[in-house]
């Protein structure tokens, strides 16, 4: 059975390598603009829509489930130059092997998008050449892909990192390079593709393949390995977080998006100091595991 799975899942891997692949939503919110703002945003969420959804994003034939992508969009300011700012909250889901549950694979937020929009403007579609509009969507298109494939691969990932890395770096030189400047605010769109390259995080990066494609995948043979693989998981982190900065981008972007999962998956575990442990390498969600920790 486990050759079966290999078979599958690799066939999956070489389809998630190619083509359009993206089934995304995007909506929109701009409450916080003047009426002459919004009336040029009519059409936008349905123009990004159609420009993720019908572009092609890699190089190979896509016959496999397209990967479920949610982009909420909420403007901040527009002005009679056509410039706006938003914010932007991301995510990704990926289909777990003989189940009908999905496993969240991206979720974050995404405080500072400036760029120049007219209304029913043409997207067009060239991923070499940096617009801040366009740009900013293909950045996010890229490290979906990375992160999905690096679950199914170790490593499948690095093709889409490293474009989603040099897309970055142009957004960073550009006249619109808020958000994307290497080592700027709390979040930058720079540090956050690099990181999934450095070596430092191999071994992060083989644990999460290992999670997801060792353990949730073959939930429905053996229902030990996920919570098997996620303690090991925790070790891995454990080790990266003593050799790592503490204001790890990944590191802080991977637990928004998996903590919840974590707990619900060790909630029965019985030994609770699994979640002292995540308490010191995940501060940020400290309340959360304390509350799983009273859980009887």
């Amino acid at each position: 059975m486990k050759k079966f799975i290999l078979i599958f899942i690799l066939m999956i891997t070489s389809q998630k390598l190619c083509a359009q692949e993206i089934a995304a939503k995007v909506t929109v919110n701009f409450e916080s603009l003047q009426t002459e703002f919004r009336e040029k945003l009519v059409n936008f969420a349905t123009q990004i829509e159609d420009y993720i959804n019908k572009n092609k994003w890699t190089d190979i034939k896509w016959e496999g489930p397209k990967i479920p992508v949610s982009i909420q969009v909420f403007f901040r300011s527009g002005n009679q130059a056509n410039r706006y700012n938003a914010q932007v909250v991301i995510s990704s889901q990926r289909p777990i092997y003989q189940s009908e549950k999905s496993t969240l694979m991206l979720k974050l937020i995404d405080p500072n998008w400036d760029f120049i929009y007219e209304k029913n403007q043409v997207l067009l579609f060239n991923p070499n050449l940096f617009e801040p509009l366009t740009g900013f969507i293909n950045y996010y298109m890229y490290i979906i892909l990375g992160i999905d494939s690096d679950s199914y691969e170790e490593f499948g990932g690095n093709r889409f990192f490293s474009q989603a890395l040099s897309i970055a770096y142009q957004g960073a030189s550009s006249n619109f390079s808020n958000g994307w400047i290497q080592g700027e605010g709390s979040f930058n769109r720079v540090d956050f593709a690099a990181e999934y390259l450095n070596e430092k995080y191999q071994n992060f990066r083989k644990a999460f393949y290992d999670y997801h494609y060792n353990g949730l995948d073959l939930a429905s043979e053996n229902p030990d390995l996920p919570l098997k693989k996620l303690v090991n998981f925790v070790k891995v982190i454990e080790d990266l977080r003593a050799k790592v900065f503490s204001r790890s981008i990944l590191l802080k972007v991977f637990f928004d998006t998996k903590y919840l999962e974590f707990c619900e998956l060790l909630k029965d575990y019985p030994d609770k100091s699994i979640f002292e442990r995540l308490k010191k390498i995940d501060p940020a969600h400290i309340s959360t595991y304390d509350n799983y920790i009273m859980r009887k």
